[in-house]
């Protein structure tokens, strides 16, 4: 997976958190399918940050360290 896959993921998922925050669950009538299908995407989203994202944007900075560090020697 390409560093723009996991950067689009993350847009992804951070729009999706705006979106729950901005929910009036007074005037929502959601069945409970629809709620567990939420639920079960941003684990999806969670899952794939932690398994996926996260260890390839430490090694992307892990690089870009390296090239910094690297340029004074």
């Amino acid at each position: 997976m390409g560093k723009v896959n996991v950067l689009d993921a993350i847009d992804r998922l951070t729009s999706t958190i705006n979106k729950v925050e901005d929910f009036d669950l007074s005037s929502i009538d959601l069945s409970e399918r629809v709620l567990d299908n939420r639920i079960i995407t941003l684990e999806g989203y969670i899952r794939f940050i932690e398994n996926e994202a996260i260890p390839k944007l430490t090694t992307i900075r892990n690089n870009i360290e390296k090239q910094v560090g690297g340029s004074g020697d």
